[in-house]
């Protein structure tokens, strides 16, 4: 436990030591103070009393330094030392003033409002704000969109809101107004299905779409998703495709015989540039939500290998029969549609495809037709270093680029300095209103301690928002760019600094961020109960001086 005497003992040394570095006008005041030290009732008061007066002499021992000739002065009383005050105060304020209007002027920039919108990006999980996919749960702005849609029968404005819903009855109820006032947005019911396959409506729309667009296979993966959750709800998941409902089969029957697969990606960006720009929207956020959207129900990519994988096994059974056109029909099949899904289909469908190849390579073997088993080989092994080019592509991508990395870094902390700023500022505005005698200006008469906070809140806030719109520039450029010309060239990049610019500041440490998240609040609530405990300290401290003095 510590002595009662300690902090008074430390209080003593601490202006012993002020007085010995602080110039020699100042040292009768600080042997004034020393003395009234001892008149000080409370261990812990008179410590506080031993800061204040400490902090008087070391700031005018910066300022003989700062200033040599200033010790040079004598001063008769006290007052004299402070007489300069009123000067310095006022440049202190004009200062601040000046400072403070510089930081709000970048809000009039729309660049610098987007940045700063980006900036709290990286609260959203610490408070719990949704966002994922260009939209979150509560969208102010998207609710504001979907009513202006509809007061204006915007038919695009509708499809914009029903594909960034949440809510999925709402979703479907905005799509299905969309396509009424416009029945060449249908393809926007793929689009929805895709993101809410539990959807009711699905099993409507499924047969409106196969109308619309008959030659594509993405309503025959809906079919089929639909399905999938419908087992993985009821925990009867077959473990055979044989063992599949035949609606099931049906639907990836239906998917391999379609000449193409469109998952309206390109109508997708078109729609959005137009109602972007339409409606001024420029949340980067709920851009790049579309472009990370695959397109492809989620479980497409299974779905397709293990079928895939059903037909290379009826191909070999074929040719155990002899009967090698039929296996060769069944190995092209595969072949082409692995073709026809490309990127989407991923590893899984990559490699079944891979094999195709070389089934067809190895018959050509067989009947000594070497150069189509030289072509066969070639392309299998094309797609073996496609698969480990992605890998590849996909470590860089998670371990993100130096450049995107360092300027999401000063986006945060940029962000984080201003609203730390910011508090100061008002801290430092409330503190000196709640002690002035009126709110009037005239009478109002900050200390030295609020003018130096205030001072550095100010120039704080003005270096962050330069830094802020200095970092994300660039980024808008790209933004601006895709929503006027639709060019995505540099669309990863931003993709990737937003991705950066969501994580909380400090986060990076852990691998879990609900473990940061967890710490974050626990940290607080210890700060929250440090200070009330101060205040009450404190209130003691009062009550114990205001006995004394009765």
């Amino acid at each position: 436990m510590m002595p009662l005497a300690y902090p008074r003992r430390v209080a003593a040394l601490l202006l012993r030591f002020a007085i010995w570095i602080a110039p020699h006008d100042t040292l009768d005041w600080g042997h004034g103070m020393l003395s009234e030290l001892n008149h000080v009732h409370g261990s812990w008061a008179a410590l506080i009393w031993a800061m204040g007066g400490a902090g008087v002499l070391a700031k005018h021992a910066v300022l003989a330094v700062v200033l040599p000739g200033s010790n040079r002065r004598t001063a008769s009383s006290a007052g004299e030392l402070f007489a300069k005050e009123g000067p310095m105060r006022k440049t202190t304020l004009a200062a601040i003033v000046a400072c403070t209007v510089a930081s709000l002027l970048f809000f009039l920039a729309p660049v610098f409002r987007q940045a700063f919108h980006v900036s709290l990006a990286q609260w959203h999980d610490v408070l719990h704000i949704r966002r994922t996919l260009g939209y979150q749960e509560s969208d102010p702005e998207l609710g504001d969109l979907a009513r202006k849609a509809e007061q204006n029968h915007d038919a695009e404005g509708l499809a914009f809101a029903a594909i960034r819903y949440c809510d999925e009855s709402e979703s479907a109820r905005l799509a299905d107004e969309a396509v009424h006032l416009d029945p060449k947005l249908s393809w926007i019911y793929a689009v929805i299905a895709v993101q809410h396959s539990s959807l009711s409506e699905i099993d409507r729309w499924v047969p409106e779409l196969e109308k619309w667009d008959p030659q594509n296979a993405l309503p025959h993966f809906i079919v089929a998703e639909k399905i999938d959750i419908d087992q993985v709800v009821r925990e009867k998941i077959p473990h055979r495709v044989e063992e599949q409902p035949p609606a099931w089969q049906n639907a990836l029957a239906a998917a391999f015989g379609s000449p193409r697969l469109d998952n309206y990606h390109d109508r997708l960006k078109e729609l959005d540039r137009r109602v972007l720009l339409r409606y001024g929207l420029n949340d980067p956020y709920r851009v790049i939500g579309e472009e990370r959207w695959y397109g492809l129900p989620t479980y497409a990519a299974w779905d397709s290998s293990r079928y895939a994988e059903s037909i290379l096994k009826s191909g070999e059974l074929l040719e155990v029969q002899r009967n090698r056109i039929g296996a060769v029909e069944k190995y092209w099949a595969v072949a082409r549609f692995g073709q026809m899904m490309g990127s989407a289909g991923g590893f899984m469908m990559r490699r079944v495809v891979r094999d195709a190849y070389k089934q067809l390579g190895r018959l050509s073997e067989k009947e000594r037709h070497n150069e189509e088993a030289a072509f066969y080989a070639s392309v299998a092994a094309q797609i073996d270093n496609a698969q480990q080019e992605e890998n590849i592509s996909i470590q860089n991508r998670f371990r993100g680029g130096d450049v995107s990395r360092w300027n999401a870094f000063i986006a945060r902390a940029s962000g984080l300095m201003m609203l730390f700023s910011g508090g100061l500022l008002l801290t430092c505005a409330l503190t000196v209103i709640a002690r002035g005698p009126s709110l009037r200006l005239s009478p109002l008469r900050p200390g030295r301690l609020n003018l130096g906070l205030g001072l550095g809140g100010a120039i704080g806030s003005l270096l962050s928002s330069a830094m802020l719109y200095v970092s994300y520039r660039p980024y808008a450029e790209i933004l601006q760019r895709f929503i006027r010309t639709g060019d995505t060239s540099r669309i990863p990049e931003l993709s990737e600094f937003l991705a950066y610019a969501q994580i909380p500041l400090g986060a990076e440490q852990f691998k879990h961020l609900g473990d940061f998240v967890f710490y974050f609040w626990v940290g607080v609530t210890v700060l929250c109960i440090l200070a009330l405990l101060l205040v009450v300290l404190r209130h003691f401290q009062h009550r114990e001086r205001a006995n004394a003095t009765i």
